[in-house]
Formats: C-alpha cells, sequence, structure tokens
C-alpha cells in the first residue's frame, strides 16, 4: 500500500493541487499557503513567558491566521497543522533538555466528539523530533466547561481538582503540551498534578498563547 500510495499521491496533487490548510481557498504545495504564513508569522515569539511559576515557550500569539489554523486542527480535523508547527516548536525545548514529553489531556467525550486529540498528536510529533518518550501521565478526572467561555474567576474554578496522575513520576523533567495558553489556570492545575506526583520540573510547550 504505501509503495501504491507514493505513486498516486503526487499524481492526484498534480491534477488537483492542495488547497491552504489555513484559509482553504489558496493553492500551497506546504500545506499553508504564503499568504497566511505571512500573517502568522507577524505573530512569532521567540521568549518563554512565566506562568504561575512555570516556564512556557510558544511559537506565536493567539489571534488571526494563528488561531484560525489552530481551529481548523482541533474542530476542522486538520492533523497536517500539528505536523507544521510541531518540529519548530520541538526546538524551542531542545536546550531545556526534557525527559519525557506528556499530552495535557483531553476530556474522553471531547476526543470522541473531534475524533483525536490534538495535545497527543502535538506530543507525538514533539517526542519524535526531541528524541524522548511520550507518557500520558495525567489525566482530566472530571469534564469541565470550555475556558474560553468563562471569567478569569470562573476559569480557576473550572479546572481546580479537574487534574490526577496515573502514576508517580522519579524527578523527572517534563514537558507538558497544549495547543493554546491564556490565562495559564488550566496549566497551572495540569503541571501541579505532575509535580505532587514526583515531577522534578514542568515546562510548557504550547502552539500560541493568548498574551
Amino acid at each position: 500500500m504505501k509503495f501504491l500510495r507514493s505513486l498516486w499521491e503526487p499524481l492526484v496533487n498534480f491534477v488537483f493541487p492542495p488547497l491552504c490548510r489555513v484559509c482553504e481557498e489558496r493553492l500551497s504545495e506546504e500545506g499553508i499557503c504564503e499568504v497566511c504564513w505571512e500573517d502568522i508569522l507577524k505573530n512569532l515569539l521567540l521568549e518563554p513567558k512565566t506562568f504561575y511559576g512555570f516556564r512556557v515557550y510558544s511559537l506565536f500569539r493567539y489571534g488571526g491566521k494563528v488561531r484560525e489554523a489552530i481551529e481548523q486542527m482541533k474542530y476542522g480535523g486538520i492533523r497536517a497543522i500539528a505536523e507544521v508547527f510541531a518540529p519548530s516548536l520541538a526546538e524551542l525545548l531542545k536546550e531545556e533538555s526534557p525527559d519525557v514529553v506528556v499530552p495535557l489531556p483531553l476530556h474522553p467525550a471531547r476526543v470522541r466528539e473531534r475524533g483525536f486529540s490534538q495535545t497527543v498528536l502535538l506530543a507525538k510529533l514533539m517526542g519524535r523530533e526531541l528524541s524522548v518518550p511520550v507518557k500520558k501521565v495525567i489525566f482530566r478526572r472530571r469534564y469541565t466547561r470550555p475556558q474560553a467561555l468563562l471569567s478569569a474567576d470562573e476559569r480557576s474554578k473550572n479546572v481546580a481538582g479537574a487534574f490526577s496522575c496515573l502514576y508517580r513520576l522519579s524527578g523527572e523533567r517534563v514537558v507538558l503540551v497544549d495547543d493554546v495558553i491564556t490565562t495559564g489556570n488550566t496549566f497551572y492545575h495540569a503541571a501541579s498534578a505532575l509535580l505532587s506526583a514526583g515531577a522534578g520540573e514542568v515546562i510548557g510547550a504550547t502552539i500560541a498563547r493568548g498574551a
């Protein structure tokens, strides 16, 4: 099958050139067209930001075409978006020398709704780039409302106590992966659960951040 795919995929792409994964309007050989890339790169970030004492690396500010790309990945099922961004995000984390990559978990109901977990996909791609294992250490104990729909006070209460760990850690330096960080409430509670389970340090990695 792989051999047959290697034959027909170039032919299909030649006859039906792929559309940009973000705008779905312009043709693009690289997955994202030049117009969308230009907008995305305007929001490029290089330095980490501290949330509740945790260092978090993000590629971009959340907005514009960056937001559209993430929404296409999460709600449109365009997994290629993760494949575009994961290598660059992993590059930011290389100097941190992590021991393990952990996806920030979605509730199983959300995974069923979307058909996949974007955080697990990102974590697997990053783990491959960093040559470190990916482990699903934490899980959501209960379903939480979407953080974007809540006030700042409601966000903290919404995710408090929502995460637990499946097993103990032994001082590992953990990279906790999510797609977006805004106030940092969700990340804080998930990272705190990892520290309580024995992680030595928790560092964040997201495609985008809200501020």
